[in-house]
């Protein structure tokens, strides 16, 4: 055994796995075997060796290929940008939670012709983010699929207007379960009978495979595994917590949420200290076991879970709770003009989807708010016309919090 490596089971107990130095070796044949390595390349990567993606694909690929790797990890689009000055030819190692977010107002001009691929991997990747990063560093943006059980098992490119379907890598054999998950069998796994993922598949009749989505309570956030239950355990160890369901939701990207009933002790603190406080001693317990993107960042305190008719707690019902639209806009309890000159009285309610992030526990009104607001009530109520262009000479004197009440006071000069 070379590596023991610990990943969450569907009981949400972690499982240990290993890996023996052959299997490790064979993977990397594989992989060379399809995309063969450019001698004088380096490794970039915004993933860490902590991972089993990053271990094998930034340290141990390149270090059987001799090539180099960059030990500096690319943590903000930016460092990929500035290191991708330093190298003729690199190639980039990373994941859907990074290259989502990739900012395209930087120079990536600059590094034409340098980066030979992007790989990503821990989740797939949206179509709109693999053909923009594709776009900015102009090469082809290959994602790989696997687990830490099975290693990597297959890859697609995503083109423009294209459903693009998983193919096996070389030398693995994937195929349907008689529940349609996905078996696979590979030479570089230590049993010889095929291991069943938790993924439904639908295969075409070449034999390449499109993903249906988890069957168990393992999901992936951001790229990153983890058990519902475990966090629902944990959640119940509070004390604070009678029962909860948690569950995912997908806005512009996936979040955990959680449905709970509290226990009396924490009734008596929501009523006390409030919601804001609750959640937070809530969040503030799961940052210690769970990685910040995956702690949930919708929650409803409910008098009881949802159960049917039946006593069963559907993914409906649950969704449901949180498909309320989502609050953009001050609630404008007065307006007056005069002399010109709109003022309007406004209360800013603490839903506001604005609030949300910024910041985690003092929540303050983006600035870039106020001015979105300034410029879409003057359309609306001064006819103003044309297209904003700038925004000169602004300060903001104070901030201002959820529940506030303020006036916008807004004069136009054509």
């Amino acid at each position: 055994v070379a590596l023991e490596i610990y990943t969450s089971g569907s009981t949400g107990e972690p499982k240990p796995i290993t890996k023996t130095i052959a299997q490790l070796d064979k993977e990397v044949q594989v992989l060379e075997s399809l995309w063969p390595s450019c001698p004088g390349s380096v490794v970039l990567a915004t993933v860490s060796h902590q991972h089993i993606y990053g271990m094998m694909f930034r340290l141990f690929w390149p270090f059987c290929t001799q090539r180099a790797f960059e030990q500096r990890l690319c943590e903000y689009t930016e460092d990929v940008l500035q290191l991708g000055y330093l190298y003729p030819r690199f190639s980039l190692i990373s994941s859907p939670s990074h290259l989502s977010r990739m900012n395209t107002a930087l120079q990536w001009h600059d590094i034409h012709g340098r980066c030979l691929s992007v790989t990503s991997s821990a989740a797939p990747l949206h179509a709109n983010d693999s053909l923009q990063v594709a776009g900015l560093l102009q090469t082809d943006v290959r994602e790989v699929y696997g687990s830490s059980e099975t290693g990597a098992v297959a890859w697609r490119r995503q083109t423009k207007g294209e459903d693009a379907l998983w193919c096996a890598l070389p030398g693995l054999e994937l195929k349907p379960s008689a529940a349609q998950t996905l078996l696979v069998s590979s030479p570089y796994l230590e049993d010889d009978e095929p291991l069943e993922l938790p993924d439904q598949v639908e295969f075409d009749a070449g034999g390449a495979f499109r993903l249906l989505g988890r069957i168990d309570r393992i999901v992936k956030v951001e790229g990153k595994r983890v058990s519902l239950s475990a966090i629902e355990q944990a959640l119940m160890q509070s004390g604070l917590v009678k029962n909860c369901k948690v569950l995912t939701i997908e806005r512009k990207r996936v979040e955990t949420a959680v449905v709970a009933e509290l226990s009396e002790t924490g009734v008596s603190e929501l009523h006390s200290q409030g919601r804001k406080i609750v959640i937070g001693k809530l969040r503030s317990l799961l940052k210690q076991s769970f990685e910040a993107v995956i702690l949930p960042r919708r929650w409803r305190f409910v008098e009881n879970l949802p159960y049917n008719s039946q006593g069963k707690l559907t993914l409906d019902a649950l969704q449901a709770m949180f498909e309320k639209e989502p609050v953009k806009w001050p609630d404008i309890k007065s307006q007056q003009e005069q002399d010109g000159q709109l003022t309007m009285h406004c209360f800013l309610p603490e839903e506001l989807v604005y609030f949300d992030g910024h910041f985690e526990g003092n929540p303050i009104l983006p600035g870039v708010v106020q001015v979105h607001w300034a410029e879409a009530f003057g359309r609306k109520l001064l006819g103003v016309k044309g297209r904003f262009i700038r925004l000169e000479v602004i300060k903001f004197q104070q901030v201002i919090y959820p529940q506030s009440t303020v006036d916008l006071v807004m004069s136009y000069t054509a």
